[in-house]
């Protein structure tokens, strides 16, 4: 499998839908992190262009292309002489602010209905929370992506600690906005009325401002595919406007499962799953291949924890018409999974499930949509909690 490693070299524009058109004073907001049919649209692309760098294919190759299936994108950041990976904060994970330390880390964890409390959940879901109550509101600044070793501590051992943020993580990629005109060269001045704003994505982070920009922290994106380029562009562009970006390939692979979590899951037959890209389901929130046995194994959802939806579209361009609009659920949603099945299938499903996309729809798992990491879960802490 290969790893490319994609960097823009401008503020990458990936649009959020809304209208962007040739009225003065328009916005064209970014989304704040692309989603896998962006970065699977332009490794397809570097997989059609021939030795002159022309994308010429026929309809046969376009359905050939579009069968190539990608991971990711992951977002990556430079540390020295290597890339480190970083993962979406996950959902069971809250970040308070502490009277005495930088902040509190506390879990999520399913909670047990006493005899007189019931929930509108469907398919007999127990709700999600705090084992204790607490009255302190989420850290408003907590970061979006969190440092890949801390994040395999998570999986492993989610346990309560009292971490300093940037140790933690960071928020990704930095805002920034840019204001256009349209020149009018007989006048050599703006054009009236033609003013507009682009709002994109830097991937850097920690220079605010010119002086520190040469201390900033160089961010990418990281996807993985099976399939070989024949000939691969240094420079490509991506996103909107054509923004460029560099493309190369890298020596470390995918993040492995970490050591001793396959023997915990299999040992406890339950786990947890964590979406590392947003996930295409067809029943919302409810995703149904991954509960279908596989390996001899057969997952049941026992609860989740999910964030509000991202809403998908976008231009077909093979039917030359709109794609239909979806609703994705996001990147950094986990369910919590009983798993039935003897040690060894339970093993084989672990490694099978672990960076895999686990959407519904084959295309959709193709495309990068619901990639998938795993962790554990002890039923105690459902039982100690209650709703």
């Amino acid at each position: 499998m290969t790893v490319w490693i994609i960097e823009p070299r401008d503020p990458l524009i990936v649009r959020d839908g809304r209208p962007f058109g040739p009225d003065p004073g328009v916005r064209a907001v970014s989304l704040a992190f692309p989603f896998p049919s962006t970065t699977t649209g332009a490794l397809r692309t570097q997989a059609g262009l021939d030795e002159h760098g022309i994308f010429t294919q026929t309809q046969a190759q376009l359905a050939d292309l579009k069968k190539i299936a990608v991971r990711g994108p992951l977002l990556v950041e430079w540390n020295k002489d290597h890339w480190d990976y970083l993962a979406p904060a996950p959902a069971d994970a809250l970040l308070f602010d502490a009277d005495n330390d930088p902040s509190e880390l506390r879990r999520l964890v399913p909670l047990t209905l006493q005899a007189d409390e019931y929930t509108d959940l469907p398919d007999d879901l127990v709700p999600v929370g705090l084992p204790s109550a607490d009255p302190r509101k989420p850290k408003k600044d907590a970061p979006a992506f969190w440092c890949w070793d801390r994040f395999a501590a998570w999986l492993i051992n989610p346990h309560n600690e009292s971490p300093i943020p940037d140790d933690l993580g960071h928020t990704g990629p930095t805002r920034e906005s840019r204001i256009h005109i349209q020149h009018d060269s007989d006048r050599g001045a703006a054009k009236e009325g033609k003013l507009f704003e682009t709002s994109g994505m830097e991937f850097t982070r920690g220079g605010k401002d010119h002086q520190a920009l040469s201390a900033a922290r160089r961010l990418a994106l990281a996807i993985a595919s099976d399939h070989e380029i024949p000939h691969p562009q240094a420079v490509d562009t991506l996103g909107g406007e054509r923004r460029l970006a560099m493309w190369r390939t890298s020596t470390q692979p995918l993040p492995s499962i970490p050591d001793g979590l396959s023997t915990h899951i299999v040992q406890d037959k339950q786990c947890r799953l964590i979406l590392l890209t947003p996930a295409c389901f067809c029943e919302g929130y409810d995703p149904s291949w991954l509960i279908q046995p596989r390996h001899g194994v057969t997952p049941q959802i026992i609860a989740a924890a999910v964030g509000r939806p991202h809403v998908v579209s976008g231009w077909d361009y093979d039917k030359r018409r709109p794609k239909p609009t979806r609703h994705l659920t996001p990147a950094g949603s986990v369910y919590f999974l009983k798993l039935s099945g003897d040690d060894a299938a339970i093993r084989t499903w672990v490694e099978d499930t672990w960076m895999h996309c686990v959407s519904d729809d084959e295309q959709d798992q193709r495309d990068g949509f619901g990639l998938a990491v795993l962790g554990t879960w002890d039923l105690k802490e459902q039982n100690n909690g209650t709703a």
